[in-house]
């Protein structure tokens, strides 16, 4: 029987139960709070969806002790219930963070869960926010050692394969867990990891669900860990484990290697397109040649989407049948780009998808499977490359490494503000979405995540 041999699941635990404010960089911290503003945004501004609403019906029904808020809305719910919604919120139209290093929607995954019980527990904003960090860095390490293997074989989906075992090391950071109840509540959340991708050739609405399936496990792992369960060894490394069982290739050594000098939060990718993060170079790259050419929908003959092979089989979807469809189809994103100029939740709606204009370009779109950019995905970097060929027959062309908002080409402090306010202000009206933001911004100041709770709610629930 073979044993894992460096305890790479402990070693993560360890890391996440020592972790101390102090030990964070300020950069790190600052990117941890510009994710928290943006969740937070996405989460308000998306919380009206229909899915959304059905997510807060169907939770809110069973009722239970008020421990936590629905944001926006004010329900007062369990924690395991006020999380699921709001990550739903979080997570319900594609608009949320994504990293191109370790893959899934960690803002969703986390944020909603450490909020609720921070809120409970009215900890404060510095033990919140180094719990996030912890917890980002845990799921990080699981999804980069899981990388490109598991998004190239068709999943299964990361948020809610490796989303609960950064949830349940955040928790037990949040609560000041040992090193072994950390690594039980990991092991715990091996029995929840997994989940299927057809929706990125089949739609559904399901999908939206997935960052709150991710925080869900973990959430129950942490709570069995705290009732005394216990968690098999090498849940990650073990010859049963996660790492074993779902990349092609063995590598436990991501899991460790410079830990606390390697931040996985530096790959992080804030959206300002609301579709598939892969589509988002393709976007940029569309942009380009579309200026160069200076090309009008109907003077595009072909467009050509050069992808790596990661890529290629996630944005494919030709004929949506249904909003998440057409924000994993490449062509009808860039069918936007060149009709509607931005890519913003304002245009990815159904008149849109069923707008013969949209589907005409659309349907001069393919996608190819590029070998060359395979090793720039497996090192962080969503790429794409966009031939356009116009009728006159010019052809002009696009390679664009890094989208917008990622690590390479950031978001500056006034696009995190102004994506922000764009979900916000049409809510809470400008003055209180400053204060909000304000808040936000200055997390490790407030003394207790009850009150910011409080601020993130209209009124009650109506």
């Amino acid at each position: 029987m073979a044993h894992a041999t460096n305890d790479e699941t402990r070693v993560l635990a360890r890391y996440a139960a020592s972790m101390r404010y102090e030990d964070i960089p300020e950069a790190v911290r600052n990117s941890a709070v510009d994710l928290l503003i943006d969740q937070i945004g996405v989460q308000i501004g998306c919380s009206e969806l229909p899915w959304a609403q059905q997510v807060r019906a169907s939770w809110a029904r069973a009722g239970g002790v008020a421990e936590a808020s629905v944001v926006r809305y004010g329900d007062r719910l369990p924690v395991m219930a006020a999380a699921f919604i709001n990550a739903v919120f979080g997570h319900s139209f594609e608009y949320d963070d994504a990293n191109p290093l370790v893959h899934g929607h960690l803002g969703a995954e986390l944020i909603p869960p450490l909020l609720a019980y921070a809120e409970r527990g009215r900890i404060s904003g510095r033990e919140f926010l180094t719990a996030l960090v912890a917890g980002y860095e845990v799921r990080g390490r699981v999804g980069w050692a899981v990388s490109p293997d598991m998004l190239e074989n068709g999943g299964p989906q990361y948020s809610t394969t490796c989303g609960p075992f950064g949830v349940a090391a955040a928790l037990g950071r949040l609560h000041g867990c040992d090193t072994e109840l950390i690594r039980d509540a990991m092991g715990i959340a091996g029995t929840y990891s997994g989940g299927l991708m057809q929706y990125d050739h089949g739609g559904g609405s399901v999908k939206r669900l997935f960052a709150a399936v991710g925080a869900s496990g973990g959430m129950q792992a942490y709570e069995l860990a705290r009732a005394g369960i216990t968690g098999p060894e090498g849940i990650l490394e073990g010859a049963r484990g996660l790492l074993k069982i779902y990349p092609d290739e063995y590598r436990p050594e991501r899991l460790v290697v410079d830990l606390g000098s390697k931040w996985t939060i530096d790959y992080m990718l804030f959206k300002p397109y609301c579709c598939c993060a892969i589509i988002h170079p393709a976007i940029d790259a569309m942009r380009h040649v579309l200026a160069q050419s200076k090309a009008k929908p109907e003077g595009i003959a072909k467009v050509v989407v050069a992808y790596p092979k990661a890529s290629v089989d996630h944005s494919s979807i030709t004929d949506p049948k249904d909003l998440l469809g057409m924000q994993f189809s490449t062509a009808f994103s860039l069918a936007i780009t060149a009709l509607k100029g931005r890519n913003t939740p304002r245009e990815y709606t159904l008149e849109t998808m069923r707008d013969p204009s949209i589907r005409a370009v659309a349907a001069k779109v393919s996608l190819v499977e590029d070998s060359q950019l395979d090793q720039l995905f497996e090192t962080g970097h969503m790429a794409a490359k966009v031939t356009l060929e116009c009728t006159d027959g010019r052809k002009f062309e696009q390679l664009v490494q890094d989208a917008k908002g990622s690590r390479a080409v950031k978001f500056t402090q006034d696009d995190v503000e102004e994506k922000f306010n764009s979900q916000v202000v049409d809510v809470f009206g400008a003055s209180r979405a400053a204060h909000i933001l304000e808040t936000l911004s200055n997390i490790e100041k407030q003394a207790d995540m009850a009150e910011v709770a409080k601020l993130l709610v209209v009124g009650p629930k109506g």
